[in-house]
């Protein structure tokens, strides 16, 4: 399947210091079978070159076993008055410098909206931020990995 395009947007472009982003809830199921969230943003996510593959790099250590162990995830991006929930099957991975990098195919789309604006968890993106979560090398590591 193909990312749809309306989730496309939402993952389209890099953050911008000083703006508000959209953190993503990015789930998997650990050990026990609780779902697990790890926050992700559009320093982390891309779209695969092709169009039908969704990158991650992942630096969360429980988040990371969980995917290594299921391959499976959901993810969950707001646009306008519309709630686009993914389910994701890994294709391919990549451990590197301290991130894994993934290849997740869109298995299911759900687009649910009740026609009311919604409001996605949001973030200032900052110097800090940047630093902290070494989005220059998560820049870098996705430009890599989606050529592969």
């Amino acid at each position: 399947m193909n990312v749809p395009p309306d989730v496309a947007e939402l993952l389209s472009g890099r953050p911008l210091v000083g703006a508000q982003e959209q953190a993503f809830p990015f789930l998997t199921v650990d050990d026990d079978g609780f779902p697990h969230v790890a926050l992700l943003s559009r320093a982390e996510m891309e779209l695969g070159s092709d169009g039908r593959e969704i990158l991650a790099v992942i630096a969360s250590p429980g988040t990371r076993d969980n995917v290594l162990r299921d391959g499976r995830a959901a993810f969950i991006a707001i646009g306008g008055t519309t709630a686009h929930y993914a389910k994701l099957v890994l294709k391919r991975t990549l451990e590197a410098e301290g991130f894994l990098c993934c290849a997740f195919e869109v298995t299911h789309h759900k687009a649910d909206s009740l026609g009311i604006p919604i409001d996605p968890i949001r973030f200032p993106a900052s110097t800090v931020v940047a630093e902290v979560e070494r989005w220059e090398v998560t820049e870098r590591l996705l430009a890599q990995f989606g050529q592969t």
